[in-house]
């Protein structure tokens, strides 16, 4: 149900996931070129690029599944949960990638305003890891509420 603030988070973090799966695969995929010189010894590069680079398109996936699942909270609540896991890889990993990247990415940029967007896309994994994890919590209060009603019965 779209009227529960924790369907808002899921939401949200489904459109900004979307939009940084779709708006930033050519950025994506010229960053991991220049990773490609750092793991030149490493077999199977495409391998971890073509699953690294659909994983925010997995959480925004997996956030709207969520929304779906309001009836059922257990349900909903273990979806979310593995959401805000692999949300956390999200943010280690774009820690590492920009760390690496940022300097020849930003050198790239055509204009201010697609180097503004970068700096977004960096900001983009955390702001949706909060965004899950006030979720979480909303999921976990609407699930004690519910609990404490029927009690009372």
């Amino acid at each position: 149900m779209i009227q529960r603030i924790q369907s808002l988070y899921l939401f949200f973090t489904a459109i900004f996931y979307l939009n940084y799966w779709y708006f930033g695969m050519e950025w994506f995929e010229k960053g991991f070129l220049i990773l490609s010189d750092i793991f030149a010894h490493v077999d199977g590069k495409e391998g971890i690029f073509f699953i690294i680079s659909y994983i925010p398109l997995f959480i925004a996936i997996v956030c709207l599944i969520s929304i779906l699942l309001f009836r059922n909270r257990v349900l909903q609540y273990k979806f979310v949960i593995q959401a805000f896991r692999v949300s956390l890889f999200m943010c280690l990993f774009t820690v590492f990638y920009f760390y690496n990247t940022l300097e020849a990415l930003i050198d790239m940029m055509p204009s201010k305003i697609l180097e503004f967007f970068l700096y977004a896309a960096i900001l983009n994994p955390f702001i949706c890891s909060f965004l899950i994890y006030k979720a979480l919590n909303f999921i976990k209060k609407d699930d004690e509420l519910i609990s404490s009603l029927n009690r009372i019965r």
